[in-house]
């Protein structure tokens, strides 16, 4: 959490954004033990004008993850980045999942693309404390 608000710069601007989430998020239950978090903020990942970045804080507990979605065109390269756990990976979520913190991925479609924000099974399993991170996309 240090490493989160160092990134930051203010304490305040991370706890605005954290109880944002769990205001505007609402739980799911999908197929399986994963669902939903609810406190990862607000789902859609919108870019102000002029700016390639967007980021959002949540937090992710056990086998729960954070969901969400952004618009794109074919051809864009997308690019993603965690600070707070090493555990947590974003995922961009489709027929080929690609962790999205290894590398930039070329779209293939334009359109609606999905992120997921989730931790490997065993570090679920080893650890049902939540999970703090600050997400950045890059779409270029």
């Amino acid at each position: 959490m240090k490493a989160l608000f160092k990134l930051v710069g203010s304490t305040g601007l991370v706890v605005v954004m954290l109880g944002a989430g769990t205001v505007t998020a609402q739980a799911a239950t999908q197929t399986g033990d994963t669902q939903y978090s609810d406190d990862c903020g607000a789902k859609e990942l919108r870019m102000n004008k002029g700016r390639y970045d967007v980021s959002r804080a949540g937090a992710v507990k056990g086998n729960n993850y954070c969901e969400y979605y952004f618009y794109a065109k074919k051809g864009q390269r997308v690019s993603a980045t965690i600070v707070g756990s090493a555990d947590l990976y974003p995922i961009l979520y489709g027929t080929n999942s690609t962790d999205l913190s290894t590398q930039t991925v070329t779209l293939n479609k334009t359109g609606k693309h999905i992120i997921r924000v989730l931790q490997p099974r065993n570090q679920a399993r080893a650890s049902n404390m939540s999970k703090p991170y600050y997400l950045t996309l890059k779409i270029k």
